[in-house]
């Protein structure tokens, strides 16, 4: 352990990873030194995730790792978890591992500078003052900028309600605060993020509304939002897409299931039918639209002609990406009390032959690039080849490309000429 050096480890989604580099500056500010080992730090946070029960299971096995070096430590090394674990398992934690220094729930993450100072004995300054500072972040030409916490949504195998709250949106006027101060400080590419960001709303304004005012407040700038609920995806929005160059022609639109039964046990409000007209609507009035979805199996009751109708969803949309999960049974939602469970191992085999079908979809998709010029935001280096460097298009396909000059931060013009699976290559025109 070394002494005025800090680390934080990140579970889960994009919020999180936000969270994490808003509190990672929090501790710079304060005079600490970041340090990916959590073993040479002096404070340790996990910022944690209970969506699946895997990601639970690394926590777990974590603290178990960590512990000792506390104790060996005479208690100098501080041990602190925030995050939806937090929430759904605060008990469970206090009891085994009493000897953790802090816990922290979403709701009380606003106070983290408080229990900092409390733990450290050091002064912090609030969160909310770091949530736009881009210094010190390693991607600090890109930044997530939270527009929503919580979700009014009330899926059956979905434990986010119930750690997160309801939800909560921010004003058109902090938001735009917000985008023009990363804007002045740097920023090429801002992501919205939201549990079902288009369900945002905020005296009288829809987030059709919301989105075209960013989009002209920041007009240089590649605009993402993510994540959309089919449900609430309506036409405003795909005319404020189709309007403002700037707004990435990127939908992440999770379909969860393929099948409409399953769909409806799931309690997600849209049919089969319904998702693939809105598929199609989206390709018809953004050209040239990349998708990505979520998908699980495994859910309870799902029969094996059921999990073949997702993966014909894979095949019939042709997902440029897809978050692919088999079900994990969360405590306090109303699926983990569901009949008809599905074995680990029937899941475990479904998830891998979803993986594949995806894989041969991307393989087929992928291609189409070769010869096109893409603009690029490059995002760092690459670690495989000496001069390799990685970014993303507009669209969210991870592109690589070797160049003698730095690029990371730029837009860059690149000649697609091969592809894979996984990423396209290219060369700087």
């Amino acid at each position: 352990m070394k002494k005025n050096v800090a680390c934080v480890i990140n579970y889960g989604c994009q919020m999180n990873e936000y969270e994490s580099q808003t509190v990672s500056k929090m501790l710079m500010g304060a005079g600490f030194e970041m340090s990916s080992n959590p073993d040479d730090a002096e404070v340790v946070i996990l910022n944690t995730c209970t969506v699946r029960d895997n990601a639970d299971l690394k926590v777990w096995h974590k603290l178990e790792h960590l512990l000792p070096q506390k104790r060996r430590s005479r208690r100098q090394k501080k041990i602190g978890l925030m995050g939806c674990m937090v929430a759904a398992q605060k008990e469970a934690l206090l009891l085994k591992h009493p000897e953790i220094d802090f816990l922290i729930t979403p709701a009380e993450l606003q106070s983290i500078g408080k229990v900092l100072a409390d733990v450290t004995a050091r002064r912090f300054e609030d969160y909310s003052t770091y949530e736009v500072l881009t210094e010190g972040n390693a991607a600090a030409h890109r930044s997530y900028l939270p527009v929503q916490t919580g979700c009014n949504f009330n899926c059956t195998y979905c434990i986010v309600p119930a750690v997160k709250g309801r939800e909560v949106n921010l004003s058109s006027v902090e938001i735009l605060n917000k985008v023009h101060e990363l804007v002045s400080q740097g920023v090429k590419e801002i992501t919205l993020l939201g549990q079902t960001i288009n369900s945002w709303r905020h005296e009288g304004l829809r987030f059709s509304d919301l989105l075209s005012r960013v989009a002209q407040k920041a007009p240089k700038i590649w605009i993402r939002f993510l994540t959309s609920h089919p449900v609430l995806f309506d036409e405003k929005i795909l005319d404020v897409m189709r309007e403002n160059p700037n707004l990435c022609p990127w939908v992440h639109i999770p379909a969860q299931s393929g099948s409409s039964r399953v769909l409806k046990a799931m309690k997600r409000g849209y049919t089969r039918e319904a998702y693939l007209d809105l598929i199609g609507r989206i390709r018809e009035t953004v050209p040239g639209v990349c998708l990505s979805t979520d998908m699980i199996c495994g859910f309870p009751s799902e029969t094996d002609e059921e999990f073949e109708e997702t993966l014909s969803l894979l095949r019939e949309v042709q997902y440029e990406t897809a978050y692919l999960f088999h079900y994990s049974e969360r405590q306090g939602t109303v699926a983990a009390s569901m009949q008809e469970s599905i074995p680990e191992e029937v899941r475990k085999d479904r998830l891998s032959k979803m993986i594949a079908v995806q894989r041969e979809v991307q393989t087929e998709i992928y291609p189409r690039f070769i010869g096109r010029t893409e603009k690029v935001l490059v995002e760092a280096e690459a670690k495989r080849f000496e001069n390799q460097y990685k970014g993303r298009t507009a669209g969210n396909i991870p592109v690589l490309f070797q160049h003698h000059e730095n690029k990371i931060g730029s837009f860059v013009e690149i000649e697609i000429k091969e592809a894979n699976s996984q990423s396209l290559f290219g060369d700087v025109v």
